[in-house]
Formats: C-alpha cells, sequence, structure tokens
C-alpha cells in the first residue's frame, strides 16, 4: 500500500473480522484503498460510517446520483484531491464516462448547474462554511419548491458532515491518490479558487 501519515491496514490483515469482510463490500467505491487502509487502524468507525454513508446513498431522499454529485462538490470545496477522485470515480460510471464528470466539475467550478443542482450545491457549500447563516427561509423555499422534509434535510446535513470527514481524514493522512479517475483533473477540481459559488 501507499506511503501515509499512519499505517494502512489491508482488510486481509485484519484482527478484526468484520474488517476481513469488509473488502468486497465497498467494490461499488472503486480504488479507495489508502482511505479504508487508514480507518482499519479503528475498525469499528470505519464500518459505522461507511454503513451511514451507505445509508444516505441508497436510503435517502435525495438519491445516490444527487449524493455522489454532492460529494464531487464538497470534496471540491475541501480542496480534497483524494476524495475528489474517488467519488469521480463512482459519478463517472453513473453518468458514462470521465468526461461527463469533468463537465460537471467544471459546472460546479463557474456556478452553471442546472437550478435545483446549483442551489442544492449552495445550500451545502453554506454548511461548509457558516451554519449559522441558513435561514428559516431557505428551509421553507427547498420544503415549497423541491419537496424536502425533515428526514431530506437530516440527509443534505449529514451527507456534508460524512463527506467533510472523509476529506479531512485523507487530506491530513496525506493519503496517496489510487484512483481510476484521471489525478489531473481531480487535482483542477480541487484548486484553492476553483469554486465561484
Amino acid at each position: 500500500m501507499s506511503m501515509s501519515r499512519v499505517d494502512l491496514v489491508g482488510p486481509e490483515d485484519s484482527e478484526n473480522p468484520d474488517v476481513k469482510e469488509f473488502a468486497p463490500l465497498c467494490k461499488p467505491d472503486g480504488s479507495v484503498t489508502g482511505h479504508f487502509g487508514a480507518e482499519a487502524n479503528f475498525p469499528e468507525v470505519m464500518l459505522n460510517v461507511y454503513d451511514a454513508r451507505l445509508a444516505l446513498a441508497r436510503k435517502g431522499d435525495l438519491g445516490n446520483r444527487l449524493f455522489t454529485k454532492l460529494a464531487v462538490a464538497i470534496s471540491m470545496a475541501n480542496e480534497c484531491t483524494y476524495c475528489v477522485g474517488a467519488y469521480s470515480t463512482q459519478l463517472s460510471r453513473q453518468l458514462g464516462s470521465d468526461e461527463a464528470v469533468r463537465e460537471f466539475q467544471q459546472a460546479v467550478r463557474g456556478g452553471e448547474l442546472d437550478a435545483g443542482e446549483r442551489e442544492v450545491v449552495a445550500f451545502a457549500y453554506k454548511l461548509l462554511e457558516d451554519p449559522h447563516g441558513l435561514s428559516d427561509e431557505k428551509f421553507e423555499h427547498f420544503r415549497s419548491e423541491y419537496g424536502y422534509t425533515d428526514k431530506t434535510f437530516i440527509e443534505l446535513i449529514y451527507i456534508v458532515n460524512i463527506v467533510s470527514g472523509y476529506n479531512r481524514l485523507t487530506v491530513s493522512l496525506d493519503l496517496q491518490y489510487d484512483h481510476e479517475f484521471p489525478e489531473q483533473w481531480a487535482v483542477d477540481a480541487a484548486a484553492p479558487d476553483a469554486i465561484s459559488f
């Protein structure tokens, strides 16, 4: 495995039987060997956070595709090249090509998303930058315009929390890029001046 600031534990090397069974479960996530190898140092947390992420992606109101788009956009805002690459690899499978993902990244950078996606990404960015700045009117707008429920808001808040947590983990541990999505495109998307929201 790649170098990191902590040991990277392969599932096959873990003493925890749940971790040994974990590798096949995360195949849909693509290559995130470094990330899960780092988290395997605390398997109880790794498994519970992953279960929460799966629940958000698969059982939430927003759907898996929007979850993944939000994960790319949040990772861009947090300047996490590793996670931009990881989530872009997943999004490429959903959209059909790396080029389609790059177009999405460029639309995020330019603030040129369709109205619904633009508003939910802006809401997520507000949660990142200034959660105290969210207004009652903003919540009511999402309820009336997009049919958001209490569950949807909790889902969106936890998407920001979990993706940002993954971002902080991978950045602080200096995990090396290990994804199928072209690394330079992920670097470009995660550049400090990449977001114009």
